[in-house]
């Protein structure tokens, strides 16, 4: 298992009362292999069709074009995950 990334995962949760401000509650940081990372970007349609949104940030890194943050958020519009990659490892 060769390490393509190291993918840090922030939880959100929107604050009571407000629409719009959102209060962290974890985060997470784990390495993953270029099969997982491709998984993680390539799912974006399908949570998009079930309701949620999925927003890719993309830049040029050492291994291209690549997608370095998405964030997204379920149906309810209640959590928000924002991941990111640090492909420059």
């Amino acid at each position: 298992m060769k390490t393509f990334a190291i993918m840090k995962t922030e939880t959100f949760n929107l604050k009571e009362g407000t629409k719009t401000v959102f209060v962290s509650e974890s985060v997470e940081e784990k390495a993953i292999t270029e099969k997982e990372y491709n998984n993680i970007i390539d799912s974006s349609p399908f949570f998009r069709r079930l309701g949620g949104s999925e927003h890719h940030t993309k830049c040029y890194t050492s291994k291209g074009y690549k997608t370095y943050q998405l964030s997204s958020k379920n149906p309810s519009r209640d959590v928000k995950v924002v991941r990111t990659f640090d492909l420059d490892i």
